[in-house]
């Protein structure tokens, strides 16, 4: 006991004496090593979080762990949104919906994010932003029986269209198992597209302000390519990938542009139809609603 005590003692006596010259040294050295590591880390954390916050409203939450989900899955994210893609031989409809799109004039616009995924130049005006909405309510009023509106299933909020019915039907070797559309989107909803609206609030105490107006949808590979070519648009940055087994978006989603004048509208609502031709084989250009023939 004697010698446990005397033990005790010496490591008390440790901690009262200074410690030497070359100890006094690494004690300063470690946290002022440490300040330089991380102190640049946290800043650019602490952007990187800002910069989250400040592209608006998503499916993600905008709290500082729905920024970690997001900066986890940037591990799983495609190298070019730019190239199509691959044409599956069992994939349905076997043609595309678009023969060609006019030329976009200009640069493409600035785009950042994942979840959400945002244009960040190049938008449109609030009073454009209303035509083009006003568009997508006339096409979901065209066809009452095929087409309905609703929030978003991706976003969880703002103006969605969906497919409510298919107007034709896949040969069985190519047809999803347990699905009601030709190729399902978000849990099988048949969510056409989702415009991202103008919207202002405040999330973790952060102000921020939407005006973007482009658009997200699922297309066919072939009318991925024609949209990428042509300049409307560009692939989501997990578009076609699987993390832990599960896909997290069809190979297919795409961002759409904002419109920068009336006349680009006509060219975004036919990549719309574009979009419902894909999930459910229905042509949205002829009054009857019905699906082309292959």
């Amino acid at each position: 006991m004697a010698a446990v005590i005397d033990h005790g003692a010496e490591n008390f006596v440790d901690i009262l004496i200074p410690p030497t010259s070359s100890s006094k040294l690494s004690y300063l050295l470690y946290p002022g090593l440490l300040i330089t590591i991380l102190l640049p880390a946290y800043r650019l954390v602490l952007k990187d979080y800002h910069v989250f916050l400040a592209l608006g409203p998503g499916g993600t939450p905008k709290t500082f762990l729905g920024y970690l989900r997001v900066s986890y899955l940037r591990l799983f994210t495609i190298s070019d949104p730019f190239r199509p893609p691959s044409l599956a031989e069992t994939v349905f409809p076997t043609k595309g919906y678009l023969p060609q799109l006019p030329q976009r004039s200009g640069p493409r616009p600035v785009v950042a994010g994942i979840a959400p995924h945002r244009q960040l130049n190049q938008k449109c005006t609030a009073e454009l932003h209303h035509v083009l909405r006003d568009n997508l309510h006339n096409l979901a009023a065209a066809f009452p029986s095929l087409v309905r509106e609703g929030n978003s299933c991706f976003e969880q909020h703002g103006l969605a269209l969906f497919l409510c019915a298919c107007t034709q039907s896949a040969p069985p070797n190519t047809l999803h198992p347990g699905v009601s559309h030709l190729n399902p989107t978000c849990q099988d909803t048949g969510e056409i597209c989702h415009l991202h609206a103008i919207t202002a609030g405040a999330a973790a105490d952060h102000l921020w302000y939407s005006q973007d107006s482009s658009m997200h949808l699922t297309l066919h590979p072939l009318d991925v390519s024609t949209v990428l070519s042509a300049g409307w648009g560009e692939r989501h940055p997990l578009a076609g990938k699987y993390v832990h087994g599960k896909e997290l978006l069809p190979s297919g989603f795409v961002m759409v542009y904002a419109p920068r004048q009336e006349g680009e509208i006509e060219t975004v609502m036919e990549i719309v139809k574009a979009s419902a031709w894909w999930v459910g084989g229905v042509d949205l250009a002829k009054a009857n609603g019905l699906g082309r023939k292959e």
